[in-house]
This record gives C-alpha cells, structure tokens and sequence, in this order.
C-alpha cells in the first residue's frame, strides 16, 4: 500500500468517527431533555386539603319544641274564717291529703248552740200563730191584714233559724275540693275574725306545666297535642297541651301554655321540667356537635363536598339532641359530610378526600350510587 493510500484511509476513517460522534451527542442531547422533562413533570405535587369524609343519608324524625317550665298544682286556695271564734280542733296535719267536703278545722261554738235552739222555739211559735190566725180568718173573727202579719212573723222566725245553722256551719272549715293541706296557718287556740287566713290547700291532680313558646312556634301548637315532660328527677310523663295564651307576653313576645299531666302516683309540685311538644316531620341527619362549623357571615352549619369535589357549606338546623349528637336539618337527603379537616377546608375550594365508613346509610334502601371525581 503506497503513502498516498493510506493518507486517504485515515482521512475516511476519521470522517466517519466525527459523523459518529455527533450522532451520539444528539441523542444524549434529546435523552437529558426527556429525563429532565419526566423530572418536572414527577416534580408536580398536589397541594389540595384531604379531608375525611363520610357518606351519610337522611332520615325522618319529629321535632319537638323544647321548653323549660316548671310544675304547678292545678288548684290552690287559701281558706279564710267565714265567723269568729277561737280555733277548737285540727283535724287534718300538713301535708295530708283530704277528700272534697272534709272538715279540716273546727271553731268553737260559743252560744251559737243555744241561738239555734232559741231561734227553733221561736220558730215553732210564730208557726202556731200563723195557724190559729188562719182558722180564725175562716171564722171570720181575724183580718187579712191579721193573717199577713202572722205569716210575715213566721217566715222571719225561719229565716232567723237559718241564718243561726248557717253561722254554725262556718265554725267547720271544709275542704272546697280534695288536695294536699299545704300548710295550717294558725295554731289551736287562735282567736280568728272574718276574713283571716286559715289553711292553704292544693289541689296536684292533674300537675301543670307553664311552658313559655316562641311566637315562632306556636303555630305549630293545638289543644290536646301529647306533650312528654321530663321531671328534674329524670322521670318522664306524657301530658296533653290544655290552654294556649291568646296574646303574647309584650316582654317576652312569647306565649304562655298549660300542659296538664296525670298524677295518680302524687308527684310534687313546684320542681322544675322540661316540656317537648311535637312541632312536626323533618328530614335529619344524626351527627356529632363537633362537626359545626362557622360561615363567614357567622352562621352555624355544615361542610360538605359535592360531586365535583369542591367544599360546600349548608346552614344547619338543630332539631334533637342528646348526649352523643345531635339530629341536623337542612342538609341534602344524600350528603358526603367532611368529618375531619373540615377546619382547613375553604368553602369553594377543591379538596382531596378519604372516604370513611358510610355506616349511617341504610343498606336496605334503593340509593341512587353517588359519583364523585376521582380525585386521588
């Protein structure tokens, strides 16, 4: 091979390891920029709230208005002298229970005794003069003016004889109708004038409840409505509505009602109740009092996320409690309620969720599926 060759080989051989080599930087070149843009777009992070949510479905229930009260007897009088004279005996204690007509405490009778018996001798006179004035007309030998006179003085004698009987039953102060003596205001012995305090008597069946309702809810309210009463005791019973102010109180702006409730087992009155009187229907969900939430404006209620995976507030109604939660209306029938993180998640704004256990939906029912975005 002469020189002249050679050179022209190597000439070739180095034209085509230049051609080679860039080649190879060109596909290094477009690999850096595929594994950097596969590095940017790994780099993307999802910046969404995740929020735990949980499937839950409404129910109906009935609302009740709930009232604070206090139980009164249904009667109580004072018993006052109708007569004079010195207390003689006292029948009843306080605190027993006396039967309508009961004599309860007896006055002394001093001489009414002994007027009775004169006015009844008297009496019988005036009659016998009448008579004899009669028969005496029928001869002739008496008037009629005669006549008149003789039955004007009978008719007195017994008016005269009543009014005595009548005195002497006013010494017995009786009972005006069964109840408990609440208390004997004067002791034995005690001189009384007309119009004094005697005895102050209670009559606690039925107990009344006075609730005090808003003039929101009375509409809701009628004569004879059940009503269940909680007494302090924890003790319930069932009542019927009885009486509905027909004006409300001007202070106040409520209306006074009445709830008569049976008391066969002699409950006392005066302690304080709780009255719920049904309002009507509503459909509610049963949550815990933990999961209220705040409006901007102020308003309580509830967040949610809807189909489209963007928070929602719905203002809430409560309509029942108890010690566990507490039952909201005014949410949709179907509802996916934020049970945590609702305090990080912005009303409007699209968040990231975890479903929990939907355990508050009736399995037995025909629920449309809810579809939400997938948002993982």
């Amino acid at each position: 091979m002469n020189k002249s060759v050679g050179i022209a080989l190597g000439v070739c051989v180095a034209l085509v390891l230049w051609m080679a080599s860039g080649m190879y930087m060109e596909d290094r070149a477009e690999l850096s920029d595929d594994l950097a843009n596969d590095d940017s777009s790994s780099s993307v992070i999802d910046n969404r709230v995740l929020v735990e949510v949980t499937d839950m479905q409404a129910q109906e229930i009935t609302s009740y208005i709930i009232s604070n009260g206090s139980a009164t007897p249904d009667r109580e009088v004072v018993l006052r002298a109708e007569t004079t004279g010195q207390i003689d005996r006292i029948l009843v204690e306080e605190g027993a229970f006396v039967d309508a007509g009961s004599v309860i405490m007896q006055l002394k009778m001093d001489d009414r005794a002994i007027r009775a018996e004169q006015a009844q001798i008297n009496l019988q006179e005036k009659q016998r003069l009448y008579e004899a004035t009669v028969n005496l007309n029928a001869q002739n030998f008496a008037s009629s003016s005669e006549v008149d006179n003789a039955l004007t003085q009978f008719k007195l004698a017994e008016v005269e004889l009543e009014r005595i009987k009548l005195e002497i039953e006013k010494t017995f102060i009786r009972a005006p109708f069964s109840g408990y003596i609440e208390e004997n205001i004067l002791d034995l012995g005690e001189y009384v004038g007309i119009g004094n305090e005697l005895i102050k008597l209670v009559d606690n069946d039925p107990l009344v409840v006075n609730a005090y309702i808003s003039q929101n809810d009375i509409e809701y309210l009628a004569l004879g409505v059940e009503a269940n009463v909680e007494l302090v005791n924890g003790r319930q019973r069932t009542g019927q509505v009885r009486f509905i102010s027909p004006r409300a109180n001007e202070a106040t702006r409520t209306f006074r009602v009445e709830i008569a409730v049976p008391n066969s087992e002699g409950l006392r009155a005066g302690s304080s109740v709780t009255a719920r009187i049904p309002r009507q229907q509503v459909t509610a969900h049963y949550l815990s009092a933990g999961l209220l939430t705040l409006n901007e404006e102020g308003d309580i209620g509830i967040k949610t996320v809807n189909l489209e995976g963007v928070v929602e507030f719905y203002l809430a109604t409560i309509e029942l409690s108890d010690a566990n939660g507490m039952w909201i209306s005014g949410l949709p029938e179907f509802a996916r309620i934020i049970t945590a993180g609702q305090g990080f998640a912005q009303i409007g704004e699209a968040v990231r969720i975890a479903v929990a256990d939907s355990a508050s939906i009736d399995p037995s029912l025909e629920v449309p599926p809810i579809r939400y975005v997938d948002l993982k």
